[in-house]
């Protein structure tokens, strides 16, 4: 059943319409004989056919009779029953319409379009064919009356012009009519006469551009001077409300003079009555001439911006030999026309202009907005070219050069909505190029961030770790580390000394230093990550000897040595003022050097001197020899739990006798507050370097005093771990080295 579905049977074709369609090809072709002989063809259907025949005729007749008026004009019979008229334009509210069409031509000679020559319609005798077109026949004619030479134009199809045809003839006699410019054809007379419509126009001897053209390769002054002046004769005719809309090189005639004539205002139109012959979604005019508006169908919408983009076009033509947009089909030209950028008029004649090139590119432009604002614009520029003089157009900037050829690659005009329907083997090329690298894409990016991660995690050449005050345990514990990540991967390291922990924050933000040990009073921020818990810090409250300080109650009023600004020291005496509140003028503060509090240190320094508060690393050698000298004793922190409740990094600890062997202590330890040393790093700092670092944190022997073990490092939470450490703790301890 499908298949005979598919079967579709030719549609069956009246005997009697062929033979009339025939009889109607023969009359239009000039083949017709008599019309006894062509009935003799047909003995069957010659009754039916006569009867046809004969009502055409007399359909025409009727039509010649009692046709109405054509735009105004009024037909007057003369005395040889010859129609003629006089040259008239429609007034305001006149209609430019005629639905009259003509009979068909007497007299034909066979394979001609018109009739025998010679051929007299009435007082034109019309002498030999000079042009034809798709509507119409020009011939050469000698008007008797006034014993001249002219052109007579006259509609080809016959009995079977229709009523567009008969309209567009009279829309091109009226328009040209209406246009009196030494650069515009003159007409002087239109009408209908032995049932044929016509007008005559000036006859000009020479020939058009388009076969000088076609002939030679015109000089660029010549091109140029050829433009400007038909710009100048268009200017006129959009001064008189006239749009011609089908300028090509064919339509300009050069005279004996040199001197230029356009005709042919056959789809021209009245911007005054809007007497177009063309509706909209019509495409009007010569398709490798016409601006985009019209090949898009919207030629209602014409402008004198559409003329002068056809301006353009024969300027190129004239200049190159070619039309700027050429297609394989006139679908295909109509299509490229709307959507693709002309090429430059250099690419294809070298010694083109710079100047020139710009102004075709600029008639040419897609948009008319963009063009030129008038044909007398157009004509000026022109004649600056040929004067020497600068023009006012400016080439297209490079960017747009390039995005219009990147708009001719099929996909990216797939994208951008403009149509391409044959491409150059670069766009291909390039596109074949695009869609490879679409699907290389995500192989290539997964190699780049495999490798991009893997250089992103590798060891630095060269490590800097930032270390504290000079003979600090910062300092010598960053020194440890520095040594061995040196020895075990073979990198260049360096210990950059510092005022302590908010020094040491600071430079690690600043991509100064990779990474740096701190307090926790001091880590903070969204960048910065724990490699490592290091040890614990104590606050040590040193006052002397014979002083009466017994607590921190005691300390308004006092001299209180601080570490220096960006030190923890100092960070901490300040956490603890602040829960005392111990403002500036209850406390005064100073900065020594830690060393100058010793019996061989500077007595001017320490001079005045009552307290000192020094948090350090717990059983801290400085704190040992300081107490050894009996010239320092220890006061409690009793407030501890005070003061860790309003600062959280700061937590109740205990300084043990054992911590500072040969120093008299209370077996329970003297009460105070600490926090925790860490060692950190940014949170974008490599991996294999993070974890170098704690390979050479937790070796044997231990780096520091009162290290924090591995394993119990491995227990914090709620620490902003780097990944890398993270992963290092997860792993068995055992499997770097003992618990410390």
């Amino acid at each position: 059943m499908p298949d005979e579905l598919d079967k579709t049977e030719p549609p069956l074709v009246d005997p009697l319409d062929e033979a009339f369609a025939a009889y109607l090809r023969s009359c239009d072709e000039g083949g017709l004989e008599t019309r006894e002989a062509f009935l003799a063809k047909y003995p069957q259907l010659s009754g039916q056919l006569k009867e046809l025949i004969d009502a055409a005729d007399m359909i025409g007749q009727m039509t010649i009779g009692h046709g109405p008026t054509q735009g105004g004009v009024t037909p007057a019979v003369s005395e040889t029953g010859a129609e003629t008229v006089a040259l008239h334009t429609p007034g305001p509210g006149e209609s430019g319409d005629d639905p009259a069409v003509t009979l068909p031509m007497a007299h034909r000679a066979k394979g001609d379009p018109g009739p025998t020559l010679p051929f007299d319609l009435g007082d034109y005798l019309l002498l030999d064919v000079i042009g034809r077109g798709g509507m119409g026949v020009v011939y050469l004619a000698k008007q008797t009356e006034l014993d001249r030479l002219v052109a007579v134009k006259m509609i080809r199809s016959g009995i079977l012009a229709g009523e567009d045809e008969v309209r567009r003839f009279y829309t091109e006699a009226q328009a040209a009519a209406r246009l009196h410019h030494p650069g515009i054809v003159s007409v002087h007379q239109f009408g209908r006469r032995a049932g044929h419509h016509f007008f005559s126009m000036e006859f000009v001897r020479g020939t058009d551009l388009q076969k000088k053209i076609n002939g030679e390769t015109l000089s660029v002054h010549d091109a140029a001077r050829y433009v400007r002046d038909v710009a100048r004769a268009i200017h006129h005719a959009h001064e008189k409300g006239v749009l011609h809309r089908d300028l090509k090189p064919a339509n300009v005639l050069i005279n004996e003079n040199d001197e230029i004539l356009v005709t042919d205002f056959g789809l021209a139109k009245h911007t005054d009555n809007d007497s177009s012959i063309t509706g909209s979604g019509d495409a009007v005019g010569t398709p490798h001439y016409m601006a985009p508006e019209q090949a898009s169908g919207k030629s209602d919408s014409a402008s004198p911006q559409s003329d002068i983009y056809s301006l353009g076009a024969v300027l190129f033509a004239a200049l190159t030999g070619r039309p700027p947009i050429v297609g394989d089909t006139v679908m295909q030209t109509l299509v490229k026309v709307v959507h693709d950028p002309a090429p430059p008029v250099r690419t294809l004649r070298r010694d083109a202009p710079i100047d020139l090139q710009t102004i075709v590119a600029k008639c040419l432009e897609k948009q008319p907005e963009n063009r030129y604002a008038s044909a007398s614009h157009l004509a000026d520029e022109l004649n600056a070219f040929l004067e020497g003089r600068p023009i006012e157009a400016r080439p297209r900037s490079v960017a747009m050069k390039a995005w219009h050829w990147f708009e001719g690659v099929p996909l990216v005009g797939a994208l951008t909505g403009r149509r391409v329907l044959h491409s150059s083997d670069q766009h291909r090329r390039f596109q074949a190029a695009m869609l490879l690298m679409f699907l290389l894409t995500p192989i290539v990016a997964a190699g780049f961030l495999t490798v991009w991660h893997q250089r992103k995690d590798a060891i630095p050449s060269f490590i800097r770790i930032a270390g504290g005050l000079e003979g600090g345990v910062y300092s010598d514990l960053s020194s440890v580390l520095a040594s061995r990540v040196a020895r075990n991967h073979g990198t260049l390291t360096e210990v950059v000394s510092s005022n302590g922990s908010v020094d040491n924050r600071r430079r690690l933000l600043d991509y100064e230093i990779d990474l740096a040990p701190m307090q926790a009073t001091v880590i903070d921020g969204d960048h910065l990550c724990v490699v490592a818990p290091l040890f614990y810090e104590l606050l040590y409250v040193l006052v002397r000897s014979e002083s009466n300080v017994t607590s921190l109650a005691d300390l308004e009023g006092r001299r209180v040595a601080v570490g220096p600004q960006g030190s923890g020291s100092r960070t901490t005496a300040e956490l603890i003022f602040d829960s005392l509140q111990l403002d500036d003028d209850a406390v005064h503060r100073e900065v020594v050097d830690w060393q100058t509090l010793s019996s061989d240190g500077n007595q001017e320094s320490e001079a005045g001197i009552d307290v000192a508060m020094i948090c350090i690393g717990q059983g801290s050698p400085l704190v040992t020899r300081l107490m050894a000298e009996r010239k320092w004793r220890l006061i409690p922190v009793t407030e501890g739990i005070q003061i860790a409740l309003q600062h959280p990094t700061l937590r109740p600890m205990s300084i043990e006798a054992s911590d500072h062997p040969g120093i008299e202590l209370p077996a329970t330890g003297i009460p105070t507050v600490g926090t925790t040393a860490f060692l950190a790093a940014r949170d974008d700092s490599p991996g294999e370097l993070v974890t170098a670092m704690l390979d050479a944190l937790y070796e044997d022997p231990a780096p520091c005093y009162g290290l924090i073990s591995r394993r119990h490092a491995a227990e914090w939470q709620g620490l902003a771990f780097h990944p890398a450490a993270r992963r290092f703790y997860r792993e068995s301890p055992q499997a770097k080295s003992p618990s410390r």
